[in-house]
């Protein structure tokens, strides 16, 4: 008699892990677009927004309304992260119904493990980000003396 044990194949682990590495080229592709340079120089930026802030402070003293604001148009960043996060734990919900289907491992610790790198990436990437301005900003304000004189 012969007992056959039957391989289950990894469906989960391996669905898992796609979604894993996808969601890890998107936060990827989130702080490469968001970190992309800007066409315009700083000073050009800054002398915008003085002309704007002119324009304004005319228009209030005149009693004319604010001009409507311009339509955007849509905002790709904020939709490539919310997909990076949803496929992330989605990749970490398949990786655990595999091991929970007794599926071969490796694929399915793969899926969380990439899910759960891709959401902590995200955050660290944020927290770096946030450090990076709060040193930005302290240089600017030890330096202001030498700068006003």
């Amino acid at each position: 008699m012969d007992q056959s044990m039957e391989q289950l194949r990894a469906k989960f682990g391996l669905a898992g892990f796609v979604s894993g590495v996808l969601s890890l080229i998107l936060v990827h592709v989130h702080f490469s677009d968001l970190l992309a340079l800007v066409d315009k120089s700083s000073g050009a930026v800054i002398g915008e927004t003085a002309a704007e802030i002119k324009q304004s402070a005319i228009r209030a003293l005149a009693g004319k309304p604010a001009p409507a604001p311009l339509p955007q148009g849509p905002d790709f960043v904020k939709a490539i992260a919310l997909a990076a996060l949803c496929i992330s734990g989605g990749a970490i919900m398949l990786g655990g119904i595999g091991l929970f289907r007794q599926e071969p491992q490796s694929l399915s610790y793969l899926a969380v493990g990439f899910g759960v790198f891709a959401i902590v990436m995200h955050h660290l990437m944020w927290v770096a980000l946030l450090i990076a301005g709060v040193v930005l900003l302290t240089c600017i304000i030890q330096n202001l003396d030498s700068i006003t004189s």
